[in-house]
């Protein structure tokens, strides 16, 4: 009886000791779990005060889909718009887009259809706007057709200023492509905002901030890959002489700045640019200034995807001469989730990831 009652605390005793590990493993994940997830809310900014800031008077101009990136053609006063619903897109609709133009000299401002031909599927994000020897001009434009291939999208400048759809270009090392900087009729950079192909691979790269996104280069031939090991490159620059090349880092939280080789399209490491923040797209000015979109609070805009009445905050820097200057700090009531900023004219243009509509504000 002693012996079988012994062997019952002893069995007692072996749960009792499995139960105090197991909830030691369990303390240990739930504690980690917190410190990673407070550790990325304050890396996304969240537990930021932000005070508005506006350049003067801002106004809207409706649209009927997001302008994710804007590109100008200071010779003609354009303005060009990445135009497509992403709200539906996160929603799962069916949804193809286009590229519009704004006269920025016109009254009032209109948005007006840019293509007079478009690929089917066509869904555009980054874009990049060339002019030619002869005068003529090629838009290039990431696509990202539904079940298909990213696609670089060429589009060449008519006899109606309408641009047609002349080519398009697929490649393995166009993994994520986010922004395109094109430097001739044929030679382009690229972005890639992730480096890894599958989706847990990618929801690693995001949360661990691992630097595998890429910058790859095609000069007209092949393609390359030109900068490895980028903490999420999701916008390009250009300098005008076209010998300094910007790479918006978003999980670096920063600018890359390189000296580019314009014969052999190499790019050097030249410095970094802190940023108080997750850079987006960059527009470069014709005095050289950088314009840089950025995400204050990522949370913010990884709600704000899911809920369109969530604001995210939408912040546009300028950067001059190794000073960093805040031009535009809105909390989203304004406008959310702001991805780029281009000056013209005395006036600021801005479009935004998801919302359907063009910000304009007077420069003082």
């Amino acid at each position: 009886m002693q012996s079988g009652t012994s062997r019952c605390f002893g069995g007692l005793g072996y749960v009792k000791k499995w139960q105090k590990r197991t909830l030691t493993v369990v303390g240990v994940f739930v504690l980690v779990v917190g410190l990673f997830t407070l550790e990325f809310m304050s890396f996304g900014g969240q537990f930021r005060d932000l005070s508005a800031r506006s350049p003067g008077a801002c106004s809207t101009l409706p649209l009927n889909a997001s302008a994710e990136d804007i590109q100008i053609d200071r010779n003609r006063s354009i303005a060009y718009l990445s135009s497509l619903d992403r709200r539906g897109l996160v929603e799962g609709l069916a949804v193809d887009g286009t590229v519009l133009q704004v006269d920025l000299v016109a009254d009032p401002l209109r948005a007006e259809p840019a293509l007079s031909s478009a690929p089917p599927g066509f869904r555009p994000h980054g874009m990049s706007l060339y002019r030619m020897g002869d005068g003529k001009q090629r838009l290039f434009v990431i696509s990202h057709p539904e079940g298909d291939e990213h696609v670089i999208e060429v589009f060449e400048q008519n006899a109606d200023n309408r641009f047609t759809h002349v080519g398009s270009l697929r490649d393995p090392l166009l993994v994520s492509p986010n922004a395109i900087v094109a430097v001739g009729p044929q030679q382009f950079y690229v972005a890639n905002d992730k480096g890894d192909a599958g989706f847990l691979g990618r929801v690693g790269e995001s949360l661990f901030r691992t630097g595998l996104s890429t910058v790859v280069y095609f000069d007209s031939e092949s393609m390359r890959v030109e900068v490895e090991r980028l903490k999420s490159a999701v916008g390009m620059g250009l300098s005008p002489d076209g010998l300094t090349a910007y790479v918006a880092e978003t999980l670096g939280k920063r600018v890359s700045v390189y000296t580019r080789n314009p014969l052999t399209g190499d790019l050097i490491f030249k410095q970094h640019i802190e940023l108080d923040g997750s850079p987006d797209n960059i527009n470069v000015d014709a005095n050289g200034a950088l314009w840089i979109a950025v995400h204050a609070k990522l949370i913010d805009l990884i709600r704000h995807f899911g809920d369109a009445s969530h604001h995210a905050p939408t912040t546009l820097l300028r950067y001059t001469a190794g000073t960093t200057t805040p031009v535009y700090v809105n909390d989203g009531s304004e406008i959310s989730a702001g991805s780029v900023g281009a000056a013209f004219g005395g006036r600021l243009y801005m479009g935004s990831i998801t919302e359907p509509q063009l910000l304009i504000c007077r420069i003082r």
